[in-house]
């Protein structure tokens, strides 16, 4: 599995690395569900790409036929997350999977063959898929590469994160099922302290996205201890009573915490005391 994601990545592993001729194999075969099933079973062994995770008991909302390319960069919190969940759970499916790039693509591809998204829907930047697809293979026609690199690089990134570049951020900020299960993720394990709601805290982190992309890269670094649990609850406690929404002091108050756990031991402390200590950091 590791050999085929390996070779896929390839084909276009940065801006100055890439094949063109591949590239644009790739994108022209993401105009229909068909030859993009096949060119994706051309680098990743189907059996084994299908056994990694089992979503096949994913379902929308009843009434669609499948997800709009909005739908799927951005799944509906009412709609899409308990059937995510609900899908993934049931599997043991960890964090440890969901840092898996492979894990996801899988999740993905599986989208595209039961009909839950188009394959097009891949290739959505600034536009629908579709149209992106069509006016990177016009320009491409005429000599210009620009536009079909940057669709190439929207179907990866929807697909595994495009990892390459953007390393795990990508499937923690980028790939949009990825995100959607990060999100709930956190959602949950935060309000089984704090006593938060998760819809609130599932909320504030779609209502602020940058202020979740900074927390993951803060939490996915090991130069940060917002990632302890009692640090990261006490700070949740402090966000939503606050109501701190602007990235700034967000941002501030995550570098002060890193201050002050220098010298005070703030993981062994509970989350109501790292709370107090927060205000009191920001006062």
């Amino acid at each position: 599995m590791n050999k085929g994601l390996e070779r896929f990545k390839a084909i276009y592993k940065t801006t100055k690395k890439y094949d063109i001729v591949e590239i644009e194999k790739m994108v022209r075969a993401t105009l229909s569900k068909e030859t993009f099933l096949e060119y994706i079973f051309q680098y990743f062994k189907k059996d084994d790409l299908l056994d990694e995770v089992d979503f096949s008991n994913f379902t929308i909302a009843l009434g669609c036929d499948s997800l709009s390319d909005n739908e799927f960069q951005q799944l509906h919190p009412d709609y899409h997350y308990n059937a995510l969940w609900d899908t993934l759970s049931k599997q043991g499916f960890s964090p440890i999977d969901a840092s898996n790039p492979v894990k996801w693509l899988s999740i993905t591809i599986q989208m595209v063959m039961n009909n839950n998204i188009k394959s097009t829907c891949l290739a959505m930047n600034k536009k629908n898929g579709r149209d992106e697809i069509l006016e990177a293979l016009n320009y491409f026609n005429d000599g210009d590469e620009s536009k079909l690199l940057e669709v190439a690089k929207a179907i990866k990134r929807n697909l595994y994160g495009f990892i390459q570049v953007r390393a795990k951020k990508g499937l923690y900020q980028s790939q949009p099922i990825a995100r959607a299960w990060w999100i709930l993720y956190l959602s949950k394990e935060i309000s089984k302290q704090t006593k938060i709601k998760e819809k609130t805290i599932s909320e504030y982190l779609l209502d602020n996205k940058t202020n979740f992309d900074e927390l993951i890269m803060r939490m996915s670094s090991k130069l940060t201890v917002i990632a302890d649990k009692n640090i990261r609850d006490g700070f949740f406690k402090f966000l939503i009573d606050k109501k701190v929404t602007n990235t700034n002091d967000f941002k501030e108050v995550i570098r002060k915490i890193g201050i002050e756990s220098s010298w005070r031991a703030m993981g062994s402390l509970d989350i109501n005391d790292n709370k107090k200590i927060i205000e009191s950091l920001v006062a």
